[in-house]
C-alpha cells in the first residue's frame, strides 16, 4: 500500500473507507490504497454512461437483446455491473469474517415505497454474491423490508439517513428483532454528509437567505458526529458507514471512531494530494456559533439533530432524503435513455448489399 493519508489513517486509527459508484480502474486504485467495500447507488450506471460509457455498453447492449422492459433492463445492468466489482473484495470479506468486503446495490428509486419491491430487490441482491450486501431506504416502507432482512439473518446497509430519529428508530428495530429471533446479521447504517449540505443550499438560494458557505460545509459533519455520539451512548450494535462526502472535510471530520466512510475515488485523491495530517476530529465539537446559525436558519438542521425531529411517516419526505433521491432519479433516468438509444440503434436496418454495375 502507499505511504500516503490512507495508509497513515489504517495505522493510526479505526477509521476505515470505502470506494463509492467507481470505475473499473477506479476500483483498483481504491483497494490499493485501503478500501475495505464499495458502495453503489441506483445512479452507478447512469454515472458510468457519463464518465465511462465503454464500461457500461455492453451490458447495456446484452440487456437491450434480452429484455423488453426499460426498467428490468437496467436492474439487470445495475446486478452484472455490481457482480464484477465482488472479486476483487472476496478475499478481504472472507479473511475477515463477513465484517468486511461488502458490495452494495439499492433497488430503483421509483420503488422506494414499496416495501414489497425493497424487500425482493434486497433478495435478489443477495443472490447476486456472498458479499453483495442490500443498501435499503431509513424510510417507513424500507424499514419494514429491514424487519424482514434482519429476521432472516441478511447482512443490510441501511441509507438516506439524515436524522438523529432515523438512526434510532433503524437500531431500536434491529435489537427488538434480533432479541425475538437470537438472529444479528452485520447491520451497517449510513448517515449522509455532503448530500446534506446539497440541501441547504438549495433553500438558501430558492429563499434568498444570506449563509455562509464554510457553515453549511459543516451540517453533514454535525449531524454524523451527532449520530456517533448517540450510538455510543446506546450501545446500538451497528457500524456507521458516512456517505454522500462533497469536500474533504466530510472525511478528514469524521477521522477517530471505529466507523467507516464512502467516498468518490476523486475525493481520495484529492486527499492523496493534500495529505492533511491524521487528527482524530469525529469527537470533537462543531463551533457553537456554527451550530446555531445553521439551527436557526434551517428547519431541517434543527430537526436532524433532536432525538423526535421527525416521525416514522416524515422519513421519506424529509427535504435532504428527497434531495438524494433526485440524484438518484437522475443517474437512473440518464441510463433509461442509454437503453432507449440502444434500442432505438437495434431497430435500424442495416444495409444488405451495394447497388449492381
Amino acid at each position: 500500500m502507499p505511504e500516503n493519508y490512507f495508509a497513515r489513517l489504517i495505522s493510526e486509527t479505526p477509521t476505515r473507507m470505502w470506494v463509492n459508484n467507481p470505475t473499473a480502474s477506479e476500483i483498483r486504485q481504491a483497494i490499493a490504497n485501503g478500501a475495505v467495500g464499495c458502495t453503489t447507488n441506483p445512479a452507478f450506471a447512469g454515472g458510468l454512461v457519463k464518465r465511462a460509457p465503454q464500461e457500461v455498453q455492453g451490458d447495456i447492449a446484452a440487456a437491450v437483446a434480452t429484455e423488453s422492459n426499460d426498467d428490468r433492463a437496467a436492474e439487470l445492468i445495475q446486478q452484472r455491473l455490481v457482480a464484477r466489482i465482488l472479486p476483487p473484495f472476496e478475499e478481504l470479506f472472507k479473511s475477515s469474517g463477513g465484517r468486511l468486503g461488502f458490495v452494495s446495490i439499492q433497488g430503483p428509486p421509483a420503488e422506494d415505497s414499496d416495501p414489497a419491491a425493497i424487500l425482493a430487490a434486497a433478495h435478489t441482491a443477495r443472490s447476486i454474491g456472498a458479499n453483495c450486501i442490500p443498501k435499503i431506504p431509513a424510510t417507513k416502507p424500507g424499514l419494514e423490508a429491514f424487519e424482514v432482512l434482519v429476521a432472516e439473518g441478511h447482512p443490510t446497509l441501511v441509507t438516506e439517513v439524515f436524522s438523529l430519529a432515523q438512526v434510532i428508530e433503524a437500531c431500536e428495530r434491529y435489537e427488538r428483532v434480533s432479541l425475538s429471533t437470537g438472529v444479528r446479521p452485520e447491520f451497517i447504517m449510513a448517515p449522509i454528509t455532503g448530500i446534506f449540505g446539497d440541501h441547504l443550499r438549495k433553500i438558501a438560494s430558492r429563499d434568498g437567505l444570506d449563509v455562509d458557505q464554510a457553515d453549511i460545509e459543516w451540517a453533514g459533519v454535525a449531524f454524523s458526529r451527532a449520530a456517533v455520539r448517540l450510538v455510543a451512548d446506546r450501545r446500538y450494535p451497528v457500524t456507521l458507514l458516512f456517505g454522500g462526502a462533497r469536500t474533504t472535510l466530510d472525511l478528514v471530520g469524521l477521522v477517530g471512531s471505529q466507523h467507516q466512510a464512502t467516498i468518490n475515488w476523486s475525493t481520495f485523491a484529492e486527499v492523496i494530494a493534500l495529505d492533511p495530517p491524521i487528527v482524530s476530529t469525529v469527537s470533537e465539537p462543531v463551533p457553537v456559533v456554527v451550530l446555531e446559525h445553521l439551527s436557526t436558519t434551517f428547519d431541517d438542521f434543527r430537526r436532524a439533530l433532536l432525538l423526535d425531529g421527525l416521525s416514522l411517516d416524515e422519513f421519506e419526505a424529509f427535504g435532504p432524503v428527497q434531495q438524494f433521491r433526485d440524484n438518484f432519479v437522475e443517474g437512473w433516468n440518464r441510463l433509461l435513455v442509454a437503453i432507449r438509444d440502444q434500442r432505438a440503434a437495434r431497430a435500424v436496418p442495416l444495409a444488405t448489399g451495394t447497388a449492381a454495375n
